[in-house]
């Protein structure tokens, strides 16, 4: 009796951690760039903006849920070949579907040319 009970206890304790590890995230690194770097090149400045999506199955299996921000940043500094990045704003937003929910986050900034 006593050895199903520890039995019972390190798989509550191994389901937990398995569930804390599946909601965690990386989050994000973005440079602060000095305005006096792009000062110069102010009406060549353009905006970009990158998304990337995750569903939750079940509303209890996430699928592509946790490196969303990542994954839209890799694809906004691909959009800005080499130039830098400011006035980064990030909106998320979530979309109810049968069977889970959708999970996307978009990411739009100002990029200035390097000179």
């Amino acid at each position: 009796m006593n050895y199903a009970k520890k039995i019972l206890g390190i798989a509550v304790v191994g389901i937990m951690i398995l569930i804390f590890v599946g909601c965690a995230g990386k989050p994000i690194a973005i440079k602060n760039v000095p305005p006096k770097a792009y000062t110069i090149e102010k009406d060549k400045a353009r905006t970009i903006s990158a998304s990337a999506s995750g569903f939750q199955l079940l509303l209890f299996i996430p699928i592509d849920i946790n490196n969303r921000q990542e994954r839209a940043y890799t694809l906004l500094k691909a959009q800005a070949n080499g130039g830098f990045i400011t006035d980064v704003k990030i909106k998320e937003s979530w979309t109810y579907a049968l069977i889970g929910t959708v999970y996307k986050t978009t990411i739009t900034a100002t990029v200035y040319p390097v000179h």
